[in-house]
């Protein structure tokens, strides 16, 4: 009987002992491996089916260049993996897997290796079928990974309560400003919120306007760059006597209708520079409408960080205004 305990000891020391490890691994895992970076999506592909058209489309679509950058960054890291999944590759918060079966359909799992991941099967009966199927599905699977990231990234930052307090008196909207976030330039409709990133930093401007000045002669985008323009020019001020900040008048911004928190909002993105300086970097601009009010919410957010990756300035800052809900 004493011998039989001793054995029983033994295994669940051995047992825990193992799961205790495997936790480690997996947390290790985690912290070392690059299919977990924010915006990568592991491609589960075969490699005919990636150097073919079809991995051409990927590229295409999911590596593209963001808007608004000088610098050619893509929106997602793509990570082929030609096989069977690896430990590492089933960490990933985004995978797309592509393979040849008899029917043709976009299959959609959450949640099956990890917490948060979100997995899109794509499946046709040859390299023609499942172009089309990605054809038909890539704007969907694009969008729920990206929202996916930029949720996450809310999750994970820690609010800074005193500006979330400062925010809502003063515009009656609720923003979840992370605490790295100190508080600039404040005047009646106009508040800077900013973050120091090494050599550079992360602004952004908060203000309103009317209906009539976004909607005049239906010229929104037209709106939007004149008062983006006036705003910056009389509270973004360079080190240069007559210096401030204007949209790069060379670079049409992209223009694109969409919603926030059910609310409709006009998102605006694009590069800018000084007059009579020479600072630049992209910026994103979102005007909010606010239907209780009769005005939009306008929250700028623009970079400058002469050595740091733009896109990732771009995407907290993006985060932060999706986090906007009107009062």
């Amino acid at each position: 009987m004493q011998h039989l305990k001793k054995i029983l000891l033994i295994l669940c020391s051995f047992l825990l002992l193992s799961c205790f490890e495997k936790e480690h691994e997996k947390k290790d895992v985690v912290a070392k491996n690059p299919y977990v970076n924010q915006n990568s999506v592991t491609v589960l592909i075969s490699n005919s089916l990636w150097e073919g058209k079809v991995g051409e489309k990927i590229r295409e679509k999911f590596a593209a260049p963001i808007v608004g950058l000088h610098e050619c960054e893509s929106l997602f890291v793509l990570m082929p993996v030609h096989g069977a999944l690896t430990t590492e590759a089933k960490a990933s918060r985004n995978i797309l897997v592509l393979s040849k079966k008899e029917q043709s359909e976009t299959k959609f799992e959450k949640d099956k290796y990890i917490k948060n991941q979100k997995i899109y099967t794509i499946e046709g009966e040859n390299e023609e079928m499942i172009l089309k199927q990605l054809q038909l599905s890539y704007k969907e699977i694009m969008k729920t990974f990206y929202e996916s990231e930029i949720q996450l990234l809310l999750q994970k930052s820690t609010t800074n309560k005193k500006l979330q307090q400062q925010v809502k008196k003063q515009f009656l909207v609720d923003i979840q400003i992370p605490k790295e976030y100190s508080k600039g330039l404040q005047g009646d409709n106009f508040l800077w919120l900013r973050k120091e990133i090494g050599s550079g930093y992360n602004n952004l401007l908060i203000y309103t306007a009317s209906f009539s000045a976004i909607y005049n002669k239906n010229a929104v985008v037209t709106n939007s760059l004149f008062i983006r323009n006036q705003v910056s020019k009389k509270y973004v001020l360079g080190k240069t006597k007559g210096s401030y900040m204007v949209a790069e008048p060379a670079y049409y911004p992209n223009f694109e209708t969409t919603k926030i928190h059910n609310n409709l909002a006009y998102e605006m993105r694009g590069s800018w520079e000084f007059h009579n300086d020479f600072m630049t970097g992209p910026y994103i601009n979102f005007a909010i409408k606010d239907n209780k009010r009769k005005r939009f919410i306008i929250i700028d957010g623009f970079a400058f960080n002469p050595v740091h990756s733009k896109k990732e300035l771009l995407f907290e800052m993006e985060a932060i205004i999706k986090s906007t809900k009107i009062l």
